[in-house]
């Protein structure tokens, strides 16, 4: 199996990033984020993680410009009905901490932002992921980052929607807060008001 790839990124076209590895090219699918990441280090040495994935009709080799990024393909390919496009799908759309976010909320609008994914596969995955991430997000999101408990990051999404802000936003913003366990509606509402109205 391939974990992962140093190379001169060589050719950056569409999802496709063409990585030069000792002479070898390596043709890797990517999700737009990973895309644009690899842009910047055009024909300078670039680490990529991989998933390799073997079909009786195709071999392919995907690309991730982080462990975390690699960590949500994986679980969301586990997802039946999830593959490898529809993955790379949500990866381009949504950030680690707001795929976490949107899944710990129930949100599935957030996961129909995608191409591919409609409200049945949305909540098929939220559906799903929570038997899939308990017990292993933790060991790949920050030590420090505890969320709150499914009810209260709801209502506090909930609020600030009915509020005006937009869901992204939101998400960016409670991520970034990182809540304690166990924090109470309005404290972690008051902080989220309060980056928001900063422009944080």
């Amino acid at each position: 199996m391939i974990s992962h790839l140093k190379g001169m990124v060589e050719k950056v076209y569409d999802n496709i990033v063409v990585l030069d590895v000792n002479g070898v090219g390596y043709s890797l699918i990517c999700s737009a984020r990973t895309v644009a990441h690899a842009e910047n280090f055009q024909n300078t040495l670039l680490h990529v993680f991989t998933v390799l994935s073997v079909r009786e009709d195709s071999w392919n080799l995907f690309g991730f410009s982080s462990e975390m990024e690699r960590f949500w393909f994986n679980t969301l390919i586990s997802v039946q009905g999830v593959g490898g496009k529809a993955a790379l799908a949500i990866l381009s759309v949504l950030a680690d901490d707001e795929i976490y976010a949107a899944f710990l909320a129930g949100d599935k609008l957030m996961f129909t932002r995608a191409d591919g994914v409609g409200p049945k596969l949305a909540s098929r995955i939220i559906s799903e992921l929570k038997e899939k991430i308990v017990g292993k997000i933790e060991t790949h999101m920050p030590a420090q980052q505890h969320l709150v408990t499914n009810d209260v990051l709801n209502d506090v999404v909930s609020a600030l929607v009915n509020l005006g802000y937009q869901r992204p936003d939101i998400f960016r913003v409670i991520s970034s807060l990182q809540p304690e366990e166990g924090m109470k509606f309005d404290v972690l509402l008051k902080m989220a008001l309060s980056k928001l109205s900063s422009g944080a």
